[in-house]
């Protein structure tokens, strides 16, 4: 059954954009008829529903601050103790945390040197504390601002297959290291066993300290 790209971001919890990059990507089935996408349902990933996206503001709260706002104490709390339930924290994370910034794939020949740039912050399989060793694959952030001088001065292309350049680009940059909330998100959008795994203990790593 086909259904629309709303339909599916409703089904699996992330957000319209979201489902147009999974398409972009090819880890879902969709074909273009005019200017709408038509999804394969049966493609869609087979997790139960996780939560709605959070606005920008209310994900960068629960990723970013160490402690409750003093206007949203509540939120934040409730939030983080639903995350310390579940037993899927990463799905229900990655879900949440959709909107914090646009993820871009590209590919260049040497994905190390995006690290070294001076305008990106590493994060996801690329930051040392997720455990994956991924020396062929570079992942960072980047403001919108810069991104089209990191492009410039490291010749890169968008990934039209395997992508060995993931760039999150948002209006901000988060702090270095980025706070271990964000690099769990960061690391449950990867479909990799072990990439999941790891943002799940990351995850209560996070929420205990």
């Amino acid at each position: 059954m086909e259904v629309s790209v709303h339909q599916a971001a409703d089904a699996i919890g992330v957000t319209d954009r979201r489902v147009r990059q999974l398409i972009t990507d090819g880890r879902i089935r969709a074909r273009r008829v005019g200017s709408q996408w038509l999804v394969d349902g049966a493609s869609l990933p087979s997790a139960p529903r996780r939560g709605r996206p959070l606005s920008p503001a209310n994900a960068a709260r629960l990723l970013i601050s160490s402690e409750p706002p003093r206007t949203h104490v509540s939120r934040w709390r409730t939030r983080r103790e639903r995350l310390l339930d579940d037993p899927d924290r990463a799905s229900l994370l990655a879900s949440w945390a959709a909107s914090r910034a646009k993820r871009m794939l590209f590919t260049t020949r040497e994905p190390a040197g995006v690290l070294d740039d001076p305008a990106v912050v590493r994060s996801g399989i690329s930051d040392s504390r997720s455990g994956i060793s991924a020396a062929d694959v570079a992942e960072a952030y980047v403001r919108a601002g810069d991104l089209e001088q990191v492009r410039r001065r490291h010749l890169l292309r968008p990934a039209t297959g395997q992508a060995n350049v993931i760039l999150h680009v948002g209006d901000d940059l988060p702090p270095s290291p980025v706070p271990l909330l964000l690099l769990c998100a960061d690391l449950a959008e990867h479909d990799g066993t072990r990439a999941q795994a790891r943002a799940n203990a990351l995850i209560l790593e996070a929420l205990r300290s």
